[in-house]
């Protein structure tokens, strides 16, 4: 079993001897605590169900890593469906919500606390993440990409076009807000949702700028500013996997967004349709990145190949008075 699929099963299981546990014992389950932050994922659903919904879910997730010899597409895909529906925007609040925190910390704010992000539902919520990427890298495997190096350059830069515009459009709205701009003045709620407002806007922004890196230069080979790393490609997983993991969370973030159209809360929209409306481009941004980053993926994949077989025929020498090729033999 290698490493992608023992991840798989290790979290799969963590997560089903959670879910066990937490239905044997009666206990509160750590994400259905609607009052608590980064605990409200499963407080949407009826009363009561909270833990039998987190293991039947666990359960199909646990069936699709212990599936015989190789994982099928479908499997992987039901499983990563699975678990989404266990998770929200905890995961990408606590990213975004870091370096308000972490300011907010050093400048001695009461309402930015490190402990904030200690929660158990956050923790879960952790752990499914990496469950869904250890299915999403299972899951590309099992995808047959049949395409050509330069239909797949193309949509990488028209995906990573939108995935900028995107995150930088709802950066700017917060920026805004935090300046108290008319239109976007949320003051009357404190200085709290303001200060999370600017942490969100500055991880967008840096998001934004690393996304560039699937167009840029630097996101093919390490820049020279880099002491130990310059000069060199690369890896490819090393900017398909992170990418990949923040269009999740972005996702289950434009979930939440989505589940409460039915609430009180389009009650903002209509009181600040300039704060509330930008948030609906993150199903937009969610689905420009995942694009985006699997385009740059099978790119980069398609470049590496050419490349090597463009080396490969460097090694082929002619044969003397035949004219025929025959591969160069390294004596050992």
């Amino acid at each position: 079993m290698d490493l992608v699929r023992t991840a798989a099963v290790a979290a799969t299981l963590t997560t089903a001897a959670l879910g066990v546990t937490w239905l044997a014992t009666g206990a509160g389950n750590p994400l259905d605590h609607p009052g608590r932050p980064f605990s409200s994922a499963l407080a949407a659903y009826p009363d009561g169900s909270a833990n039998g919904i987190f293991l039947g879910c666990a359960l199909v997730a646990l069936a699709a890593a212990l599936w015989p010899r190789r994982v099928p597409a479908w499997a992987a895909a039901t499983a990563i469906v699975a678990l989404l529906c266990l998770m929200d925007a905890s995961t990408l609040m606590a990213v975004g919500y870091l370096p308000a925190v972490l300011v907010g910390s050093l400048l001695g704010l009461g309402e930015a606390k490190l402990s904030l992000l200690l929660s158990a539902g956050l923790l879960v919520q952790v752990l499914l993440l990496a469950t869904v990427a250890a299915f999403g890298a299972l899951l590309a495997r099992r995808v047959t990409v049949a395409d050509d190096l330069e239909r797949a350059t193309a949509r990488t830069r028209r995906w990573t076009r939108i995935a900028i515009e995107a995150p930088l459009v709802y950066a700017l709205t917060r920026v805004l807000m935090f300046l108290c701009v008319p239109g976007f003045d949320m003051f009357p709620f404190g200085s709290a949702i303001l200060w999370a407002g600017l942490g969100l806007a500055v991880s967008a922004s840096l998001g934004a700028w690393l996304t560039c890196g699937l167009v840029r230069p630097w996101g093919e080979v390490f820049p020279r500013w880099l002491p130990w790393l310059r000069g060199r490609r690369v890896p490819i997983r090393l900017a398909v996997v992170p990418g990949l993991l923040v269009a999740v969370m972005v996702a289950t973030a434009s979930k939440d967004l989505f589940m409460a159209l039915g609430d009180d809360d389009l009650s903002v929209i209509t009181e600040w349709p300039l704060v509330a409306l930008p948030g609906f481009l993150w199903p937009l941004w969610a689905f420009a990145l995942a694009t985006a980053t699997a385009n740059y993926g099978i790119r980069r994949a398609l470049a590496e190949a050419k490349i090597s077989q463009q080396h490969d025929a460097a090694k082929m020498v002619y044969l003397p008075n035949t004219g025929t090729q025959s591969p160069k033999i390294s004596g050992n």
